[in-house]
């Protein structure tokens, strides 16, 4: 190579390294404020025992400080996706940053239940905008198919490292803080986000923005608030008439919202989007998986804690292997895409998925359980850390770069749908067997598997059939996670046009 070729190939290459910095900086100036909604997901869990002591909080009020966040992020997110694209979306993640950093210093210094419960739910609104809106500046910002799954397994890993500092941050802030300071968390994350941002990331929107329908987001807002609401109390209370209701008026609602979308010019939503092939079925594989993942954590936290009979702090030691698990997976996939083809990475991870609902499917009694759901969780958690930045991608990335942010929102919605889904299907499905199996119809302990750890602390035979029959229905909804991914796996096998993954 001449010395003149050598040097043009050096000043092509500067500015190509320039630009991969800048985009390295970006990601970090997005995932601060992904880290802190990933903390303010679970961090309440720990001061809500102070809180409900110095509020004076019913047992209503203190669940609703918690469920006002999530109910939010999940109703809100289809919306502010939509409205991301619209007024652009490093915008909206500074102004809901600018939000989110507001409403925590009103949390952190209420005076009364409901002023928390407000207070979280404008947290919970703000970081639905955040997230989709983060995801589809990483479409923008790594062009590169692998550098931008390689980036959305980093956000997964701040993300998930988030969750699981959680609780630790929460509880140091509280042995030396008041209750407050788990929610002034959020006030210097989001002030940094709002200095760094705009001097790192560009600007991303809708060449030719629409309007937003107004009408289309409250009935968007009403359809999801209302089946969550019914997932969650379905869960918690069983199905009783309020299930029913909600359930009824969120079905009707959304699918007034659907026959709006079709007859709009501008809809908030482009359905035109689930009309291919590739994101209906990634979408599918999404809500599939969560549902397994949210239901699947249920049977875990109760097998840990009633069967085994775990303090939750000793519990939350077998749970850790399987988020360290995830987070390694998460940074692992993008690696082995350098060398293998996509689709066989997720081929792969989702067999090993599979695995790891084999083995809830065969768990033993006694301690050795222990060590064994520990494993099965490790898989799991392994095979969809690695699989969810690619299946993400893969919506993303099939979506016009006008609708970046609405197409992150979808995938977004998929998985918090999928997890309240589980929760109370795959919870309904362990009632059914853990009944028929202990046998003790209309008892205190047929009512659940608490119930009957209780009613078996001073008779052993009862206490052993309570065991036996939680940890027989552990092993239905592991089987049934098998079959479940059996149809994950099809749906992302298939190699027709446009397929992937």
């Amino acid at each position: 190579m001449s010395t003149t070729t050598a040097t043009t190939a050096i000043a092509a290459a500067a500015p190509a390294r320039r630009s991969n910095a800048r985009a390295v900086l970006a990601l970090a100036a997005l995932a601060l404020p992904t880290l802190l909604v990933a903390i303010d997901i679970s961090v309440l869990n720990v001061a809500l025992p102070t809180m409900g002591r110095e509020l004076h909080a019913g047992a209503t009020q203190l669940l609703w400080m918690t469920d006002s966040y999530n109910f939010m992020v999940a109703g809100a997110m289809l919306t502010t996706g939509a409205a991301a694209d619209r007024i652009g979306r490093r915008r909206m993640v500074l102004v809901c940053a600018a939000i989110f950093a507001a409403a925590s210093a009103v949390g952190a210094f209420a005076t009364t239940p409901d002023l928390v419960i407000v207070a979280r739910g404008v947290m919970g609104l703000a970081g639905s905008a955040i997230l989709p809106a983060s995801m589809a500046l990483l479409a923008g910002l790594f062009l590169d198919e692998r550098a931008r799954i390689q980036a959305m397994g980093a956000m997964m890993t701040v993300f998930l490292g988030g969750m699981a500092i959680a609780p630790l941050v929460g509880g140091l802030l509280l042995a030396h803080l008041w209750w407050g300071s788990v929610f002034l968390l959020g006030v210097p994350v989001m002030v940094v986000t709002v200095l760094t941002v705009p001097r790192l990331v560009p600007e991303s929107k809708s060449e030719t923005p629409a309007p937003l329908d107004l009408a289309s987001a409250v009935l968007s807002v009403a359809s999801v608030l209302l089946l969550v609401f019914a997932l969650k109390r379905a869960v918690g209370t069983g199905v009783d008439p309020a299930v029913l209701v909600a359930a009824l008026a969120g079905a009707t609602i959304g699918t007034a919202f659907v026959r709006r979308q079709r007859r709009l010019a501008h809809p908030l939503v482009d359905l035109a989007l689930l009309g291919a092939p590739r994101v209906r079925r990634t979408l599918l594989a999404l809500l599939l998986t969560a549902v397994l993942m949210g239901g699947i954590s249920l049977f875990f936290n109760l097998y840990l804690q009633e069967v085994q009979g775990l303090s939750a702090f000793h519990a939350a030691w077998w749970m850790l292997p399987q988020m360290l698990a995830m987070i390694a997976s998460a940074n692992l996939a993008p690696w082995l895409c350098r060398t293998l083809p996509q689709r066989t990475v997720v081929v792969s991870m989702l067999g090993v998925m599979t695995a790891g609902f084999a083995l809830y499917a065969t768990v033993p009694g006694g301690d050795l359980g222990r060590p064994w759901v520990a494993l099965a969780g490790s898989l799991a958690t392994f095979g969809i850390g690695a699989c969810f930045p690619m299946l993400m991608n893969g919506v993303i990335s099939a979506a016009p770069m006008e609708r970046a942010a609405s197409s992150a929102s979808l995938a977004q919605l998929a998985n918090e749908l999928g997890i309240a889904l589980g929760l109370t299907l795959l919870g309904s499905l362990g009632t059914v067997v853990y009944r028929a199996r202990l046998g003790h119809t209309g008892s205190r302990a047929a009512q659940s598997v608490i119930e009957g750890v209780q009613a078996g602390r001073h008779d052993p035979a009862l206490l052993a059939s309570v065991d036996a029959a939680w940890t027989d229905a552990f092993r239905v909804a592991g089987a049934l996670g098998v079959v479940v991914m059996a149809l994950v796996l099809v749906l992302v096998s298939d190699r027709k046009r446009g397929s992937s993954a």
